[in-house]
């Protein structure tokens, strides 16, 4: 028989929805979560347990349409040439795909043009050659993090006034983010996961 149905309750609001008729959230995290029809909030902040539980008890349908999300094949496409490149221009360093492949697909949807690199050295060399007008980037990557690759930048008088934001699932108390604006001249720092609407509204702060 088909299934018709997987009835939970929602980890913000408690209202019971139909999980396999909610959409999946837009949130810059490895594994997006399905999306609450009553309060639109998703659960990718809810306790680890509620996970558990919502996935342990989840028909095999669901489990086929999370994975279908989530192993989407991605190939991040060749980087312009700086000349070509649309302005106003993101710079976005990320060791991880899946992040790749979300916020391209939010960055092309606002119409800005896009750069990729996948760790700290790279996207300082990319900073460097493109001059991009923001650079969004991981602050725990390898070779070196995006904190200091800030530091670095805004040291350098040819990528001083280059904005750039740092994003985080760690690194959230008011302590670091007083470091990251202190010590790393971090214009801006956001914490993962990031939805759709909060990136689009921080893009537009400096973007216009």
């Amino acid at each position: 028989m088909p299934e018709t149905g997987y009835d939970v309750e929602c980890a913000g609001c408690r209202a019971p929805f139909d999980a396999l008729e909610s959409p999946w959230c837009s949130c810059l995290v490895t594994e997006r979560t399905l999306i609450c029809p009553h309060c639109l909030t998703c659960f990718c902040k809810a306790p680890a347990a509620y996970k558990q539980r919502f996935w342990s008890s989840a028909p095999k349908l669901l489990w086929d349409r999370k994975f279908a999300e989530h192993h989407e094949d991605f190939a991040p496409r060749p980087n312009p040439t700086p000349e070509e490149a649309p302005r106003p221009l993101i710079l976005l360093v990320d060791d991880e795909p899946d992040i790749q492949r979300v916020a391209t697909r939010v960055i092309d949807s606002l119409g800005y043009g896009l750069v990729l690199g996948r760790n700290g050295e790279e996207g300082l060399e990319l900073a460097k050659k493109y001059r991009p007008e923001l650079v969004l980037t991981d602050a725990l990557m390898p070779r070196l993090d995006g904190r200091e690759m800030c530091r670095r930048l805004k040291e350098d008088s040819a990528t001083s006034s280059v904005k750039v934001v740092v994003m985080t699932g760690l690194f959230t108390s008011v302590k670091y983010r007083t470091e990251a604006f202190k010590n790393f001249k971090v214009d801006d720092y956001l914490a993962k996961p990031l939805d759709f609407n909060t990136l689009r509204n921080l893009l537009q702060k400096h973007l216009g």
